[in-house]
């Protein structure tokens, strides 16, 4: 019997140990106290899309996303590539599956869009999507702007007529001819001189 409870109390500090260790990763990975609010106010861009691929390189994963509404920001493309540290303490997102379409909060990183567990990133559901409106509005759609059409051209009449061709050209003929006479007249002088 003394050896069973030696070997129970072995067990439940075992046990103890192991939560204790992974106590701490987990409550560096916990969504935290943010509200939707803040972590609005803390990303560069919202906007919901659709996982199209995943690739991964060392403890990056890399999502291939078809962005469909931008809620905040300025993306430039309709597709855009976003990042997140697959390492367990670096609180990086879940394995996010391909075509379903999620809300996605990131950060700007030079070019690279980053994004992490507790930033606010979700799967579209009808209920997130609804939150994240009612704080952004409707969002736009992605893609270059449409261009609205242009102005109707008007059309003024000018009161004076430009002048014609062969006044404008009647210094410039006077001035070669003034040229040719002052060569012919220097080779006539250059002759008499010889």
């Amino acid at each position: 019997m003394f050896v069973v409870h030696r070997l129970l109390a072995a067990l439940l500090l075992a046990c103890s140990a192991v939560v204790a260790l992974a106590a701490p990763s987990l409550a560096a990975c916990a969504p935290g106290g943010r509200t939707l609010e803040q972590k609005v106010a803390v990303v560069d861009d919202v906007f919901s899309g659709v996982v199209e691929d995943r690739k991964v390189t060392g403890s990056t994963a890399t999502y291939t996303v078809k962005v469909d509404r931008i809620y905040q920001g300025a993306l430039a493309d309709e597709q855009v590539a976003v990042s997140t540290d697959t390492r367990p303490k670096a609180c990086g997102l879940p394995r996010l599956e391909k075509g379903t379409t999620y809300v996605f909060f990131a950060q700007e990183d030079g070019s690279d869009l980053t994004s992490e567990l507790r930033s606010g990133t979700a799967p579209a559901t009808a209920a997130y999507v609804a939150r994240v409106e009612s704080l952004l509005g409707a969002g736009s759609p992605a893609g270059p702007p449409v261009s609205e059409a242009p102005a109707e051209a008007t059309f003024t009449t000018v009161a004076d007529a430009p002048a014609k061709v062969q006044r404008l050209a009647a210094p410039g003929a006077a001035l070669v001819i003034v040229g040719v006479l002052g060569l012919v007249f220097v080779a006539w002088r250059g002759r008499r001189r010889a």
